[in-house]
């Protein structure tokens, strides 16, 4: 639901199975899964020769609780990154340690274990408890990062026969200025963090070389710990919005080595002025 309003979906369009896989980073099976229980909660039907589709518009009250739920594993996913970067958390901890602490269930913490551990900055120990990787709590690991990055992503576009589909172009300056235009309050942090993953991972596809898509994939799942420090600040992300939108323009006028040095300065450039904020 939260994919959907971030997608300006209303009642009636399509929850296509595939599509919503590859926006999730999931197998189609537990999409499935999550579109029959959509379905039992009264968001989604089944139509003949069309699957599912949304039965509720993702604004609507009928969608608040399913937001809602979202927002509470938001909620305690925050607490947890923030307490590893300020080293309130041991490397290694256990699942009693961890309900106790944040007030889950255990089915919520499982989720939450199962998701971070994808993520990659945890992993079970064995037989018993889980460890938390070094490189998340380093202090280089969020420079080594944005290095990173500004390396592959403005190579990706100055590679030969670099381009964009002008219907990835219109998709993505669409989603773009919905944030703009009023949808960035109200999402959550890590719909914010998701959004600027697609969009950068949408434009390293136009290299056509999937090795840039995993590494950028590979260093954004890292990464995702930083940014509920960097991506509170809403005055910031609007800033890098607008800076989508502009580079969206470049690379469809195929003005590729302007697009590539704007890329560059656009990762290099903080989210959060240091001069009014210490989150960064």
């Amino acid at each position: 639901m939260a994919l959907a309003r971030r997608e300006g979906m209303k009642a009636g369009d399509r929850l296509v199975e595939q599509r919503l896989a590859d926006a999730l980073d999931l197998s189609r099976a537990p999409i499935r899964l999550g579109l029959k229980a959509l379905e039992a909660a009264g968001l989604a039907r089944g139509e003949p020769h069309r699957g599912f589709v949304l039965a509720k518009n993702p604004t609507s009250g009928a969608a608040q609780p399913a937001l809602a739920a979202v927002r509470r594993s938001e909620q305690v996913y925050t607490t947890i990154a923030g307490d590893v970067l300020a080293s309130r958390l041991p490397a290694d901890v256990t699942e009693a340690e961890l309900l106790r602490r944040y007030d889950l269930s255990r089915a919520e913490l499982q989720r939450l274990l199962d998701r971070i551990a994808a993520e990659g900055w945890i992993a079970r120990l064995p037989g018993y408890g889980w460890r938390f990787a070094e490189t998340v709590s380093s202090p280089e690991a969020q420079a080594q990062a944005k290095a990173f990055r500004a390396v592959i992503e403005q190579a990706a576009i100055a590679q030969p026969g670099f381009a964009l589909a002008q219907e990835v172009i219109t998709r993505l300056r669409e989603r773009q200025q919905r944030v703009l235009d009023g949808e960035l309050e109200k999402m959550t942090i890590g719909e914010i963090f998701h959004s600027g993953c697609e969009f950068h991972e949408e434009i390293i596809r136009g290299a056509g070389n999937p090795f840039f898509v995993e590494a950028l994939k590979r260093v954004n799942s890292i990464r995702r710990l930083f940014a509920y420090r960097s991506f509170a600040d809403r005055e910031g992300m609007r800033r890098h919005v607008r800076e989508h939108l502009r580079l969206l323009d470049l690379l469809e006028g195929r003005h590729y080595a302007e697009a590539a040095e704007l890329m560059t300065r656009h990762l290099q450039r903080p989210l959060v002025d240091n001069r009014h904020s210490r989150l960064a």
